[in-house]
């Protein structure tokens, strides 16, 4: 403590003691004491609420009130500096009771010296700091500096009593960053953690004394932003006075969070979801509204991100059912219940099937099958897309070489590559050793990309991309035209073929703007000397346009729903003959006339 003034507050109605106190303390060398007086016990409680001084020597004796009865109401509002209790007569009784009751130490005036004062004084400062360290390392998040869990528990019960007594409302925020896995699977975790920290003080920024807890807090502050971990945050609002309230700081958040965030060379844009949970509508009790508020959020997810819901009953039964999900999906790839179907591509002029784009299916044991849109997000976002990736491509690959074998030996085999799964280190070895493992030739597989997962990180994109290509394989940027659709990359990157999204075809013949937009895309690419596939071809008057706009291949239910491996070697059978419903359809095409 030395070159640092050290604020001390007696309470003690004593003059006498009070200029013994000084005097004692003037004696001390080394240590620069600053005494302040009170003289009643509600002007010391007033004085310790102000949170100014280092330590507090309380008198035990403060008129029809005691010392005793100070420190405990002092601890109870929140102070955590030491209080050193002064005895006058040195009772045991009275000694024990203030050390139960949270104080620091106990002195007895008449034996109090200069050295013993100063020594009491430091021990107690230091105590308390390691107390203190304690402390924070039991109740507050280490990265961020947050309220943890338990201490966001112990708030939301405060909140919650002070609620029911005076009849407010209280309201439950849970908030969880959207694709924040992409953020550490890109950048590392060094990146995403500095991304959390200010995360944290943004949300904090937004945060409003009328936001808060109306108790008071444990320490300096009033904290209602809590991390519960990961990329998971909680908020307490104790004064709404609507339901529209807790909207109202949501969009707070929101606002604050879509602004960039530079992280050493770094810009990022993140978004999150957010749940509301009500009390005493949502729940009564901590463990509810938790949970209520996390069904909530889950609900923001599904309705798109990047937006607040309000809990409903319904979402306990649909944030069931998307655990049992998550628990099944855990297990399938262990009991095998995954399979693939493939979807033919068709080439435009000739009408043959020059290709087929390997689409998952989960099967269940029970026999439901569950479609990709609902297993895939809950994949992605607990790392299980990553195996489930490497079993598709292995399996892909594997069952191309039959269809060779069988006497197709030009068919090609489309592979969709997740975000996570290309931005592992040695994807291009991964591929190169699936390829050795199944036998099949490089150029007899294509690996689609979306443009989000190349537009990420581009440096490691580039290396890849050109890694894959030296291989032999060929590239796709698949739903083009729905994310960044830059140029610079198409020039940059060894891409082979670009997918129109299928919301484009699907209004291809009703909407001027989705037929520039293809006409635009397919006249692009062939400029740029890459052939150009159409997905979710469904009628013969889009076949047509596709057709008149020099498309290269197209794919969808008009020719045929994706099929099971051996449905498609009858398939390919039937359409080698020439009588299968491709060669059907082409005919028909030839014989209409011109679009006008």
């Amino acid at each position: 403590m030395a070159n640092k003034t050290v604020k001390i507050l007696l309470i003690d109605d004593d003059d006498d003691d009070y200029i013994m106190t000084r005097d004692l303390l003037s004696e001390i060398e080394g240590t620069r004491y600053e005494l302040q007086r009170a003289m009643t016990y509600d002007k010391g409680l007033e004085l310790i609420d102000q949170k100014s001084h280092d330590v507090y020597l309380v008198d035990y004796r403060l008129g029809e009130r005691t010392g005793l009865e100070l420190l405990r109401e002092a601890i109870n509002n929140g102070c955590r500096a030491p209080i050193i209790m002064l005895t006058g007569q040195g009772d045991k009784e009275v000694d024990v009771q203030a050390m139960k009751a949270g104080s620091s130490d106990y002195l007895v005036k008449g034996q109090i010296n200069a050295p013993l004062l100063d020594r009491s004084i430091r021990y107690a400062i230091e105590r308390k700091r390691s107390e203190e360290d304690i402390y924070r390392m039991a109740y507050y998040d280490i990265l961020t500096g947050l309220p943890n869990r338990f201490l966001f528990n112990d708030r939301l019960k405060q909140a919650i009593a002070l609620a029911e007594r005076y009849n407010r409302l209280v309201a439950v925020l849970f908030l969880d960053l959207d694709n924040f896995k992409r953020v550490n699977d890109t950048f590392g975790h060094h990146m995403g953690d500095k991304l959390l920290k200010k995360v944290a003080e943004r949300i904090n920024l937004c945060m409003r004394k009328g936001d808060s807890l109306s108790r008071q807090s444990t320490d300096d502050s009033v904290d209602t932003v809590a991390r519960l971990g990961g990329d998971e945050f909680t908020i307490i609002l104790s004064e709404i006075h609507h339901l529209e309230d807790a909207a109202k700081v949501a969009q707070r958040i929101f606002n604050a969070l879509s602004l960039q965030f530079t992280l050493d060379t770094y810009e990022l844009f993140i978004s999150a979801s957010i749940g509301i949970a009500i009390y005493p509508h949502d729940g009564k009790d901590v463990s509810s509204l938790l949970k209520n508020a996390d069904a909530a959020m889950y609900h923001a997810k599904s309705e798109g991100k990047n937006n607040y819901q309000y809990y409903r009953q319904s979402m306990n039964a649909s944030a069931l059912e998307r655990l049992t999900l998550e628990n099944n999906l855990r297990k399938a790839l262990e009991r095998n219940e995954f399979v693939l179907h493939y979807q033919p591509q068709v080439d435009i002029r000739t009408g043959e099937i020059v290709g087929l784009e390997a689409l998952t299916r989960w099967q269940q044991a029970d026999g439901r099958i569950v479609p990709p849109g609902e297993f895939i997000p809950i994949a992605e976002e607990t790392g299980l897309i990553l195996p489930l990736s490497d079993w598709i491509l292995h399996t892909a690959c594997k069952q191309c070489k039959e269809w060779h074998a069988a006497g197709f030996p030009d068919i090609a085999v489309s592979v969709n590559i997740s975000g996570q799964q290309f931005q592992q280190k040695n994807f291009a070895k991964t591929v190169n050793r699936v390829l050795e493992d199944t036998g099949i030739k490089p150029g007899d597989l294509f690996l689609e990309i979306t443009e989000s997962t190349i537009m990420h990180n581009t440096d490691m994109v580039f290396t890849t991309l050109y890694e894959l290509s030296r291989l032999g394989l060929r590239l796709i940027i698949d739903d083009f035209g729905t994310g960044y659709s830059s140029l610079s990359y198409l020039k940059r990157f060894p891409i082979h073929a670009i997918k129109i999204d299928r919301s484009f075809v699907k209004e291809i013949n009703t909407s001027p703007d989705d037929a520039a937009i293809s006409k635009a895309i397919i006249s692009m690419a062939h400029s740029l000397k890459l052939k150009v596939v159409a997905e979710g071809v469904e009628t013969k008057h889009q076949l047509a346009f596709l057709r008149e706009q020099a498309c290269d291949e197209i794919q969808g239910f008009l020719f045929s729903r994706p099929l099971p491996f051996e449905e498609v070697l009858k398939l390919l059978s039937r359409e080698k003959k020439g009588s299968g419903i491709v060669f059907s359809i082409l005919n028909r095409i030839r014989d209409m006339a011109p679009r006008a």
